[in-house]
């Protein structure tokens, strides 16, 4: 694999989706045993819908599709979201209305999502066309 960095892997969102989620149950079953907290796995759901949001963010410089990766990751945060919102729902039997300030997560992170990829796929663009016009005033060295 060499000097390979994270930066330069071209991983599809869903295969995140499939890795977070099954650490997000773990993590909220483990929350749900040790904490006294009645929305300790409302908030690990949160943690991983974050995670989610950054790790999908940060690959998707390197993506060869910028469209089909923006649908795909937004598909997966959706998955991430509901698959932690329904187990985090199932153990405590709280609502996410009844989680006090909690579901104005949802809506914050969501939009942090969305202004993070667009903010990503902006500078991806900007780069892209520094290089190419980098390149047509000083031709291929």
């Amino acid at each position: 694999m060499g000097n390979e960095s994270i930066f330069s892997l071209d991983i599809h969102p869903l295969r995140i989706v499939l890795v977070l989620s099954v650490m997000m149950l773990i993590g909220i079953g483990i929350s749900a045993g040790i904490s006294e907290s009645s929305t300790s796995s409302w908030e690990v759901a949160f943690t991983f819908l974050l995670l989610y949001a950054m790790i999908a963010s940060i690959l998707s410089l390197n993506t060869s599709d910028q469209n089909n990766y923006w649908l795909f990751s937004l598909v997966g945060y959706v998955i991430v979201a509901c698959i932690g919102g329904g187990c985090a729902y199932w153990i405590t039997g709280i609502s996410i209305n009844e989680a006090g300030s909690l579901k104005w997560m949802y809506l914050v992170f969501t939009f942090g999502f969305l202004v993070l990829l667009t903010i990503l796929r902006t500078m991806r663009k900007i780069i892209e066309i520094a290089q190419r016009e980098d390149t047509r005033v000083h031709g291929d060295k």
